[in-house]
């Protein structure tokens, strides 16, 4: 809005009057039309040659970016819990920024896969092993140092702070819906002096540079999570396989 505390103080990407496409809040124009009218302020101009499928993640990708930008993941371990499309990208930026070992866990075995294509260097079978003690063989029963939260599932943040290190650094990406209760709050939190980060949307228009600048640079490839591209005559079943759970970022381009 350029006139609330947020924006006058550098964090756009939280404005107090946020409007989105598709929700009908701020737009009339629903997140599929061919065409849409925004105030050009609005809109981040791409510098490179970025195909029209890379520049279609540059969203969920900003979004990975400003969690791992929060938490500093360079040369430390790092645990990714779920592989949506914002937890695989946040794997492969994690590698990009100098990660030295990322876990990353699931209970869908086939994102399990992906996240080795993105660069995971051990992936947990969430359904079939035990997550905790993984994390602390792998760390030498430190824990690790940096999490990142991206499946929004209560339980599983509640747990998480058991496996994290003393002085480590936490972000939540994912939606959670239900309150949190942390088991042992003064050994798991407190006492380890953590910091808990939270990160909506993509700062304005720094996530987008740097998240364009990554792909470009080819320091990680975003082909692996487009799993689908769906002339938007199609539209249906795209967001059938979508809620199914068959496909990871699923485009629907309009011209087709």
């Amino acid at each position: 809005c350029g006139d609330c505390y947020q924006c006058k103080h550098d964090q756009r990407h939280i404005c107090q009057r946020l409007n989105q496409f598709g929700h009908g809040k701020g737009t009339i124009y629903g997140g599929c039309s061919e065409y849409t009218i925004i105030p050009a302020r609005y809109a981040y101009l791409l510098r490179t040659d970025i195909t029209d499928s890379q520049a279609a993640v540059l969203e969920p990708f900003g979004v990975a970016h400003q969690a791992l930008e929060e938490i500093e993941p360079k040369e430390e371990t790092v645990l990714i819990i779920g592989c949506g499309p914002v937890g695989l990208l946040a794997t492969g930026i994690a590698k990009a920024m100098g990660a030295a070992k990322i876990i990353v866990t699931d209970i869908i075995k086939s994102k399990l896969e992906t996240a080795k294509l993105m660069g995971a260097t051990v992936v947990v079978d969430g359904t079939q092993q035990n997550l905790k003690e993984i994390v602390m063989n792998e760390t030498n029963g430190d824990g690790v140092g940096r999490i990142v939260d991206a499946s929004g599932v209560p339980s599983v943040v509640n747990s998480c702070f058991s496996m994290l290190r003393k002085g480590g650094k936490v972000v939540l990406i994912g939606l959670l819906k239900a309150p949190l209760h942390v088991e042992n709050p003064l050994e798991n939190i407190v006492f380890k002096s953590i910091t808990l980060k939270t990160v909506h949307g993509r700062k304005i228009f720094h996530s987008w540079e740097e998240s364009e600048r990554l792909i470009y640079e080819r320091a990680l490839n975003v082909d692996p999570v487009i799993t689908h591209d769906f002339p938007m005559s199609q539209f249906e079943e795209a967001f059938r396989v979508l809620m199914s759970g068959e496909g990871c970022k699923i485009i629907i381009t309009p011209d087709k």
